[in-house]
Order: structure tokens, then C-alpha cells, then sequence
């Protein structure tokens, strides 16, 4: 390994330094909780199974607004047993998604001050929901929340890389982000007040857009708001894709191919930078055993790629160490899905949730 190899090695494991610099963590409030006049809206297309869970760790004096987005299983049976209110969703505006429709139909039927709007996979602990009341009446504007994934299944372990990349795309954790702020956001938690909400359009201006989030966010932003983007931490989880290997796939095939326009160009050449990183040191101990070469050199960068992908994965996720150790695994995979959004872009839509849904 010569001494410009080395001096790109260390320089790119700086770039992923850079990327998760400062994870700008929720934190609990330190007044006491106040929930009064908050409403919480749940867009949910088949999500029986999950529903109970998340409405389960909502506090009873919260209005939560469940709006059934024409699901096929018993998602509305199952958001009325846990107290929730159901909305079931009017027919389809042309031009509207069905998540910013459900989630526009939500707000209008909510009766709170501020609206969390909350995907349905998503779990919140002690004050976990306080603490985004909080620092939406605190700050203002949109407070977007990535959850700590909590995988379950093996496959779901597969979403660390993809995990890290969404959090360095936005530069919330770099310090870039923390002087000239983040971009893009989280669609998971989504926190706002009504005042802000109805100002920049509500929901109608992401109506059209796969990643309501990130359109959201770009009207935020456009109307001199403020967007803050937290992690869940210890306050706010989720298990993301949980209906399998078919479900992640599409999920991040659809976030990839809508969601890269709203990252800075100097963001995504430090990704790539990094990304090209984990490909040398996924390949150079296969390339050293073909070529009949030293090991010694091609199994440390290995290790200290792992290393850091490691650090840098639990910043985001429980995942299990065997994701460091086989991190070529979930880097391939992340790789075949960035191609496929790229397809998925060239055709103008992705498949997500028996839907056809714009990518442009």
C-alpha cells in the first residue's frame, strides 16, 4: 500500500467523521410535560399490525387522528379499539399521493394547536412525544424526527448503510448543516403548528411528491421558516420495514430515487467519497487472495473500515455487530438499490404500497 493510498484512506475516513460529526439528538424538555393541545395524525394504509404499538405509547390525554388510506386489512378495527379517532380517507384527488392526502385530511379533522404528523411504525418513549411538542412551540417552523431503528428481523439489519447515507444527506449531523443548516427531512415524525402548517400550504404543497417530507420541508424552508432535524435517541424508535426484504427494497428504492434532489452537491460527493471508501475495503482482501498478494495490508483496512462503519451505524440503529463485520453485505445491497432508483427515475415512478407513485 503505498503512502497516496494511505493518504486517500484516512482522508475519506475523515470525510465519514465529517458526515456524522454532531447527531443533533431530541432531548426531554426541562419544564414538565405539556401535551395539552397536541394532536397526533396517523396516515395508514394496512398497517394493522403495527398501529397498536405505536398507539399504545401515546399518552391518553393525546387526540390522535388515525386516517385509514383505503387499507385492505383491519386498520381502522384496530386504531378504534386503542381510542384512536378514524377518518376514513375520501376518494383520491388527480395529482395528490395517498400519504399527503391521508395526512391533509388528517389536519383538517385534528383539533390541536401543534400536529405531529407520525408514521405508524414508529414507537415513543417516556416524553418521547413531549419533547417534540416542545421544541416545535419552542422553535417553531418543522421539527423533523429520524427514529432510532430498532431492527427485528435479520433483513431489516440490511438498512444500516442505507440508514447512515439518509442521515449524512442532510447534513443535520456535519458541521456544514449545523452552520448553514440541514436539507430535506424526516417523514416519520413530522411536528409543526397549525399557524405554520396552514401558512406554507399544508399538505398541499407536497401533494404530488413521493417523499412528502422533503417537499414539505423545501415549503418550510422557501416561506423563511425554520426545519429542525432531530434523532430519536432513547425518546423516539421504529422498526422500518418490517413486512420483509420485498418492503425495504421498495421503500428505499422509492426514498432514493425522490429524495436525492434536495442534497447539496458538495454533501453528495463527500457520500460518494465515503461510499467508494467501504467498495475498497469490501474488495481489497478478495483482490489481494487473487492476486496471490499480502494479506496484512487489505485485512487492516478492512478492519478499520468496519470499525468505523460500525461507529457510525449505531449512531443511527441498534444494529448487530455482525453488520460491521459483513458491512460488504449491506453495501451491495445499497448499491443495487441506488440503481434501481436511478431506473426508477428514467420511468417517471416507483411501486410502494400496491401504488404507482410520481418520482419527479
Amino acid at each position: 500500500m503505498s503512502a497516496l493510498d494511505i493518504v486517500l484512506v484516512v482522508a475519506r475516513l475523515l470525510v465519514g467523521v465529517w458526515l456524522l460529526w454532531s447527531v443533533p439528538v431530541l432531548v426531554r424538555g426541562v419544564r414538565p410535560a405539556r401535551l395539552g393541545g397536541v394532536s397526533v395524525v396517523v396516515p395508514a394504509r394496512d398497517e394493522a399490525r403495527s398501529l397498536p404499538r405505536l398507539l399504545a405509547t401515546i399518552p391518553d390525554e393525546v387526540e390522535v387522528v388515525v386516517v385509514d388510506d383505503e387499507s385492505a386489512d383491519d386498520t381502522a378495527v384496530q386504531a378504534a379499539i386503542a381510542g384512536a379517532r378514524v377518518v376514513e380517507s375520501a376518494s383520491r384527488p388527480a395529482g395528490w399521493t395517498g400519504k399527503a392526502w391521508a395526512c391533509a385530511q388528517g389536519a383538517a379533522a385534528a383539533a390541536g394547536d401543534v400536529l405531529v404528523f407520525v408514521d405508524a411504525d414508529v414507537r415513543f418513549g417516556p416524553d418521547g412525544l413531549a419533547a417534540v411538542a416542545d421544541q416545535v412551540r419552542t422553535v417553531g417552523g418543522l421539527v423533523s424526527v429520524q427514529p432510532h431503528h430498532e431492527p427485528g428481523a435479520p433483513v431489516e439489519h440490511l438498512a444500516a448503510v442505507f440508514n447512515v447515507v439518509g442521515l449524512a444527506g442532510t447534513d443535520a449531523a456535519s458541521p456544514l448543516g449545523h452552520r448553514r443548516g440541514s436539507r430535506g427531512a424526516f417523514g416519520p415524525v413530522l411536528g409543526t403548528t397549525r399557524r405554520d402548517y396552514e401558512a406554507v400550504g399544508g399538505h398541499e404543497v407536497a401533494r404530488a411528491s413521493v417523499v412528502d417530507d422533503v417537499a414539505l420541508a423545501a415549503a418550510y424552508r422557501r416561506a423563511g421558516e425554520p426545519v429542525e432535524i432531530r434523532a430519536g435517541g432513547d425518546l423516539v424508535s421504529f422498526r422500518m420495514y418490517p413486512q420483509g426484504f420485498r418492503q425495504l427494497v421498495e421503500g428505499f428504492t422509492k426514498n432514493l430515487a425522490a429524495g436525492a434532489g434536495a442534497v447539496r452537491r458538495l454533501t453528495a460527493g463527500l457520500v460518494v467519497a465515503w461510499l467508494s471508501l467501504l467498495v475498497q475495503g469490501s474488495v481489497a482482501p478478495v483482490r489481494a487472495v487473487l492476486a496471490d498478494a499480502g494479506l496484512v495490508w487489505p485485512v487492516v483496512l478492512y478492519v478499520v473500515v468496519a470499525l468505523q462503519f460500525w461507529w457510525m451505524a449505531r449512531r443511527v440503529g441498534r444494529f448487530h455487530p455482525l453488520v460491521a463485520v459483513l458491512f460488504p453485505v449491506s453495501l451491495a445491497l445499497f448499491l443495487v438499490v441506488f440503481l434501481a432508483s436511478l431506473v426508477a427515475t428514467v420511468r417517471g415512478s416507483v411501486s410502494w404500497r400496491g401504488r404507482r407513485v410520481p418520482t419527479r
